[in-house]
Parts: structure tokens; sequence; C-alpha cells
């Protein structure tokens, strides 16, 4: 899945982000159907996935970190190594 385009944050509706903010996409016609949520992202794309499929999801766009809601993340330290974090 690959997305390029205009990333913000909206109000977290069901209290599952410290930050109390949802990661979104927005798309072209947000004004009529709304941004698109971390939650719905991880919902339609992530928790149906059988076991042993990989996905591959590049995002291209503002807040795009936690946009899937996965339980670690991916970074490079100070020294270039790539880091693990749960």
């Amino acid at each position: 899945f690959h997305y390029s385009g205009h990333g913000s944050q909206q109000d977290d509706t069901d209290g599952d982000e410290m930050s109390g903010k949802d990661d979104t996409l927005v798309p072209v016609d947000y004004q009529q159907a709304g941004m698109i949520s971390d939650d719905e992202l991880r919902s339609i794309l992530v928790t149906n996935l059988p076991k042993g499929v990989r996905l591959t999801v590049i995002l291209d766009c503002c807040h795009s970190g936690t946009a899937l809601d996965l339980p670690y993340k991916i970074g490079v330290d100070a020294s270039n190594m790539v880091e693990v974090k749960k």
C-alpha cells in the first residue's frame, strides 16, 4: 500500500492514543467523506491479514509514524543503526 499526500491529526474518540490524537490521511474528498484515521487503516489493512502474510506500507505524509497503530516503531539512532522499539 502506498500513499503520498497530506497527513494530519484529529481528536481520538476511543481513548487508544497516548497523545489524545489519531493520525490521519487526508484524501482529496476529505471535506465530504472525512479523513481516514489510523484506527480505520489498521482495521482495513492490518487486522484481517492471514497468518504469514506480509504487508508493505509506504506513507509519504505528515503524522505517518504511527498511522497503522502498530505495536512497535522502527527508527535510526545517532550512529545510523536501525532500532526496533516495542
